[in-house]
């Protein structure tokens, strides 16, 4: 394993603030590996689709702070919740707006993902995570709609890729699109893949390289 890949220790600044960020989150198995992954791969920009309490953005803002200065992170969310989630209030945008202060290079976008794809120039983005509405018509429109803004070697992170209950599609998706791209993922915490529509940059091959090491890295630190 490439230990300069892993921090085993990070210290995420949101959890003095709250422990919602970890225990309300399905993502809080990928944290490690979001806040490797910025404080290696170093991408100038990122943008998260569905945020919630920001478990997952608050760890790509944590390895942005601690390894990558020049990284802008950019959430994206109506903040009011949808069919799975359930609808809250503006407690949750209040609480994760507190959060988002301690990262100057954060932003928050309280917008429909549609609504937001025109601050984005298309190329722009490197690293493109996927955590809306889990349906298969609705995480295959939010992949299709925002694939123009991906740079040329981004990389898409879709969460849930292990989900098969209900309506959830993410899996449904993932197979498709696992099978025509390079493409790994994690099996715990609900499932996150990691794609590369569009080419491979030097941090996926290396990722990719080491992935049966990292994988059960990630897996035992759940």
């Amino acid at each position: 394993m490439n230990l300069d890949w892993i921090c085993h220790d990070p210290v995420f600044e949101t959890d003095a603030l709250s422990p919602l960020f970890r225990s309300e989150s399905a993502w809080r198995g990928h944290l490690r590996f979001g806040y490797d992954f910025i404080r290696n791969a170093r991408p100038a920009t990122v943008v998260e689709l569905g945020t919630h309490y920001g478990a997952s953005f608050f760890s790509f803002c944590q390895g942005a702070k601690d390894g990558s200065p020049d990284t802008r992170l950019h959430a994206v969310d109506s903040w009011e919740g949808d069919f799975h989630s359930g609808a809250y209030g503006s407690e949750v945008f209040q609480l994760v707006s507190r959060a988002a202060a301690l990262y100057p290079q954060a932003a928050l976008h309280r917008a429909a993902f549609d609504e937001a794809l025109d601050a984005f120039a298309d190329g722009s983005i490197d690293l493109l995570h996927i955590d809306g509405l889990h349906t298969y018509e609705a995480v295959r429109r939010d992949y299709e709609s925002w694939l123009p803004k991906l740079a040329g070697d981004g990389i898409v992170l879709l969460h849930d890729t292990e989900v098969r209950i209900a309506d959830f599609g993410v899996w449904k998706l993932w197979r498709e699109l696992s099978g025509q791209h390079p493409a790994k993922a994690f099996q715990h915490s609900a499932g996150l893949g990691i794609l590369a529509p569009k080419g491979l940059s030097a941090t996926a091959n290396s990722l990719f390289a080491e992935w049966q090491s990292l994988n059960r890295y990630y897996a035992d630190t759940e």
